[in-house]
C-alpha cells in the first residue's frame, strides 16, 4: 500500500500539467463581501471529516479547509468565517455546480470523467479501493469476489472499481460509511469497498474487529478539492494554501507536522508513513514554484 504514491505520481502529474481554463469566476469576490468560505465535506468520512463525540466537525480534511480559511483571509485583507455543510454522493456534484458551496474537501477523488463537471484542487493525499471484511472470511483477491455481497457508495469510484474487475460481485448499495459498516457487521453484505484510509479509520473506531484486504488495492486514488468550473483566482487561492502545508510536511515545520500527525501519525485514527506522504508531495510540490515558508507558519 506505501508504494501507492510513487505509483499514482505519475499519473496525477497529468492533471498538474493541464491547460487551465481561463479565469471565468466570481468566488474570492463573494467570499470578500460575505466574509464566509461555504465549504461541503463529510461527516462520517474518517479521519478527513466526522462529527466527533462532542458534536464537532473534524478531520483532516477540516483541517485542511481551516488552512485554506486562514490564506483566504490573508489575502483579501479582512476577516473570514468558514461554514460547514454536508455534502455526500447525492449532493456533492450539484452543489459544486449550483455555487451553493464553494468547494468541497473531504473523500473524493480525482477523475477525468469528473472534470466535465466541476474543476479539481491539487491532490492532498492518496489511498486505494480495499475492502472491509469480518475476520473469518476468506476473500480478497478480486476473483474470489464473485458471487459475493459487496457494500459500496453510490457513485463511488470504489463502486466503478469493483463493477469494472470483477462484473460477477453483487453490489449493494450503501447509504454511507456507517450504513455499510451496519450492513457487514449484521452479515448482510459479505465486504464493504471503500478507500483504504478511510477503512483504517472506520477500522480503529470499531476497535479492530474487522480486517482489510487485499494488501494491494484494487485501485488507486487521488483525494482533492472540488471547486465550481473556470475560477481560476479561488483554485489558485486553494492550490497556494496546499502547496504552502505539503511544504510544510516536507520540511517538518511543526503547525503542517501537527495535523498530519494527528490523524496519521503513529497515535492518529489512521496511522500512515511519513516517508511515504512526503515522497508524494515533494512530486507534487517539485512541478510548482516553492513557497517561502519562514514567514508563512508563524
Amino acid at each position: 500500500m506505501f508504494k501507492s504514491f510513487s505509483k499514482l505520481l505519475a499519473g496525477f502529474c497529468l492533471l498538474t500539467l493541464a491547460p487551465l481554463p481561463a479565469n471565468a469566476g466570481n468566488t474570492l469576490e463573494h467570499i470578500k463581501q460575505t466574509g464566509v468560505i461555504v465549504a461541503g465535506t463529510r461527516k462520517d468520512a474518517v479521519p478527513f471529516a466526522y462529527i466527533d463525540d462532542k458534536g464537532q466537525w473534524v478531520g483532516y480534511s477540516v483541517d485542511i479547509l481551516e488552512a485554506i480559511r486562514q490564506e483566504a483571509q490573508r489575502q483579501l485583507g479582512r476577516p473570514i468565517k468558514l461554514k460547514l455543510v454536508e455534502a455526500n454522493e447525492s449532493n456533492r456534484f450539484s452543489a459544486i455546480q449550483a455555487r451553493s458551496i464553494d468547494l468541497e474537501c473531504s473523500t473524493t477523488t480525482f477523475t477525468w470523467e469528473r472534470t466535465k463537471k466541476v474543476d479539481f484542487s491539487l491532490s492532498y493525499f492518496a489511498a486505494g479501493t480495499q475492502l472491509l471484511v469480518n475476520k473469518n472470511s476468506t476473500l480478497g483477491k478480486i476473483d474470489t469476489l464473485a458471487g459475493k455481497k459487496i457494500g459500496v457508495l453510490a457513485n463511488s469510484t470504489n463502486q466503478e472499481a469493483i463493477r469494472t474487475q470483477q462484473p460477477k460481485a453483487q453490489l449493494i448499495i450503501v447509504k454511507d460509511y456507517a450504513n455499510g459498516i451496519e450492513l457487514l457487521k449484521s452479515g448482510k453484505i459479505d465486504g464493504f469497498a471503500a478507500d483504504s484510509i478511510v477503512l483504517e479509520g472506520l477500522q480503529r473506531k470499531n476497535k479492530n474487529q474487522f480486517k482489510i484486504v487485499p494488501k494491494t488495492p484494487y485501485q488507486y486514488e487521488s483525494y482533492s478539492c472540488m471547486l465550481p468550473k473556470d475560477d481560476s483566482d479561488w483554485r489558485n487561492l486553494v492550490n497556494y494554501t496546499l502547496v504552502k502545508f505539503m511544504e510544510g510536511i516536507i520540511n517538518d515545520q511543526p503547525q503542517s507536522v501537527g495535523i498530519y500527525e494527528h490523524w496519521f501519525g503513529e497515535n492518529g485514527l489512521a496511522p500512515y508513513p511519513r516517508d511515504s506522504v512526503n515522497r508524494y508531495f515533494e512530486g507534487i510540490v517539485n512541478s510548482y514554484e516553492w513557497i517561502p515558508l519562514f514567514d508563512t507558519e508563524k
